[in-house]
C-alpha cells in the first residue's frame, strides 16, 4: 500500500481533494463527524456501566472523546518516527495525528444501546425474524439482515444512512473512512466468524457493499488483510483508553477497591507505590496511574507499529493488535488488567441485570418497527396501511423508508432507527409501546 493513496482527501463518494490553506482536511472530517447527530446521542449510550447517573463516569461519549486524544497522540508519535516517509507523500506527523484522531471519533457511532449486548440481541432477533416474518414477505432479502455488527452500522451511517442521506453521507475522506474499516469483509466472510458464531466481526452490509469496495480502491487497500495503517493506530488507542478507564470506573462506583486498581496499574505506570502514596487522595492516585500507564503504552504501541510497519503496509500482519506485539514487561500486565476487567466487571450482576433487560427492550422496538416497514415494502401505502404501522413510521422522522428502496433497505430503516437510540430512549419508548 501507497501512502498517497492512503492519505487521500477526495470526499466520498466521488468529490475530488481540496486544498484549504486554513483547515487540514481530516480536521474537517473530525468537525463532520462531531456535528453529526448520531455522535451527539452517544452521550446516553453505555460504555461499560448502563445508565449511570455518575457523571464521573464513562458514557460512549467520553470513551470516544478519551479513545480520540490518545489516538492523536499515537498517531503523532508515529508519524514522527516516519517523517521522510511521509513527507514523500506530502504529508506531515500532524496529518496522521489528525487522521486517526477522526477515525476514533467515529469508531464508536454505529453502536447500538446497550453496547455490544444490544448488538447480540439485534442479531439474535433478526435471525429469528428472517426465519418466520422475512420468509413470509415473498421478498428476496439479504442474507445478511440476520448479522449485526455496530462496526457495518457505523460504516453505514458514515456513508449512507446520516448526513447527506443516500447521498454519501457525512461525505468524509477517502482516507478516513479507509481507516474506519477494522473488519475488511461482509457479513457472510468466514472471517466474521468469533467462537464458531457466524456474522460477529465485519464492517459492511450488502447494501454499502458498492460502498466499501469503492472506499477500498480509492485507498489502495491491498494484501491478505487489506487494512488502513491507521486501523492499527485507533485499535490501539480503543484497547488503551477501554482496559484502563473501564477498571477505574469500577472504582468509581465500588465495584473494585482503589487496591486491585493499584496492584494492577502500577507495573504498567512503571511508578513506585511510594510515589503513588505522594498524592493526596483516590483520584488523585487514579489520575496518575492511568495517566502514567497510558504514556508508556502510547510508546508501545508506537514502536510496535514501526518495527512491522513495512508488513502492515504490505497487507501481510496477521491479526492482532499492535499491544500484542508490545515487549513482555507491558504486554502481560496489560493483558492482566484485560483479564480482570473481563472476569470482574463485564459480567457483573449490576450490568447483567440491565442487559438481560435489554433484550426485553430491543425486541420490542424492533418488532414494531420491522412491522412498519415491512407494510412499507409490500407498497400498500400510507392511506390503506394499518393504523399502527402508519404510527410508527411517523416516529421514525430521520430514518422513515423512502420510495424506490428495495426491500432489505428499507428493512435496514427500522434497524437504522432501533440502532440509533439511546439507552434512556429505547428503554422509555419500549415501555411505552406497551402501553406502560
Amino acid at each position: 500500500m501507497d501512502w498517497t493513496a492512503l492519505f487521500n482527501t477526495g470526499r466520498f463518494p466521488d468529490s475530488p481533494a481540496r486544498i484549504n490553506p486554513t483547515r487540514n482536511p481530516f480536521q474537517i472530517d473530525q468537525d463532520r463527524i462531531v456535528f453529526s447527530r448520531p455522535f451527539r446521542r452517544l452521550q446516553q449510550k453505555t460504555q461499560v456501566h448502563p445508565m449511570v447517573t455518575n457523571a464521573h463516569v464513562r458514557n460512549r461519549l467520553l470513551h470516544t472523546l478519551e479513545v480520540a486524544s490518545i489516538g492523536r497522540s499515537i498517531g503523532f508519535a508515529v508519524g514522527s518516527e516516519l517523517r521522510s516517509e511521509l513527507a514523500s507523500a506530502g504529508r506531515t506527523p500532524d496529518d496522521l495525528g489528525y487522521l486517526v484522531q477522526a477515525t476514533c471519533l467515529a469508531h464508536d457511532i454505529g453502536n447500538p444501546p446497550f453496547g455490544h449486548a444490544g448488538e447480540e440481541v439485534i442479531a439474535g432477533f433478526m435471525a429469528e425474524w428472517l426465519e418466520k416474518d422475512g420468509a413470509a414477505s415473498g421478498f428476496p432479502l439479504d442474507e445478511d439482515l440476520r448479522f449485526f455488527d455496530g462496526n457495518a452500522q457505523g460504516f453505514r451511517i458514515l456513508t449512507r444512512a446520516d448526513g447527506y442521506r443516500e447521498r454519501g453521507g457525512l461525505k468524509l475522506t477517502q482516507a478516513c473512512l479507509g481507516a474506519f474499516i477494522k473488519y475488511p469483509w461482509g457479513g457472510a466472510d468466514p472471517r466474521a466468524s468469533k467462537h464458531g458464531r457466524p456474522g460477529v466481526k465485519f464492517n459492511h452490509f450488502a447494501t454499502e457493499a458498492g460502498a466499501f469496495a469503492a472506499v477500498r480502491t480509492a485507498c489502495g487497500l491491498s494484501g491478505p488483510l487489506p487494512r488502513h495503517p491507521a486501523v492499527w493506530l485507533m485499535e490501539a488507542a480503543d484497547d488503551i483508553t477501554y482496559s484502563l478507564a473501564d477498571l477505574e470506573d469500577a472504582v468509581e462506583l465500588r465495584i473494585t477497591p482503589y487496591s486491585q486498581y493499584e496492584e494492577l496499574l502500577l507495573p504498567l505506570a512503571g511508578i513506585t507505590r511510594d510515589r503513588v502514596a505522594e498524592e493526596d487522595n483516590v483520584p488523585q492516585k487514579l489520575a496518575l496511574l492511568r495517566s502514567r500507564a497510558a504514556g508508556r503504552m502510547i510508546g508501545a504501541a508506537t514502536l510496535a507499529f514501526c518495527e512491522h510497519h513495512e508488513a502492515i503496509l504490505a497487507g501481510r500482519m496477521a491479526r492482532g493488535g499492535l499491544i500484542e506485539l508490545a515487549e513482555p514487561a507491558l504486554r502481560e500486565p496489560f493483558q492482566a488488567l484485560q483479564r480482570t476487567n473481563r472476569d470482574t466487571l463485564y459480567l457483573h450482576p449490576s450490568k447483567a441485570e440491565f442487559e438481560i433487560g435489554a433484550r426485553d427492550v430491543l425486541e420490542k422496538t424492533l418488532a414494531v418497527f420491522l412491522e412498519a416497514c415491512l407494510a412499507f415494502a409490500q407498497g400498500q401505502g400510507l392511506d390503506r396501511m394499518a393504523l399502527r404501522p402508519r404510527q410508527a413510521l411517523s416516529l421514525m422522522q430521520d430514518y422513515h423508508p423512502k420510495e424506490g428502496f428495495s426491500p432489505s433497505e428499507t428493512l435496514r430503516c427500522a434497524i437504522d432507527f432501533v440502532a440509533g437510540m439511546t439507552d434512556h430512549y429505547a428503554a422509555n419508548l419500549a415501555a411505552r409501546l406497551r402501553g406502560l
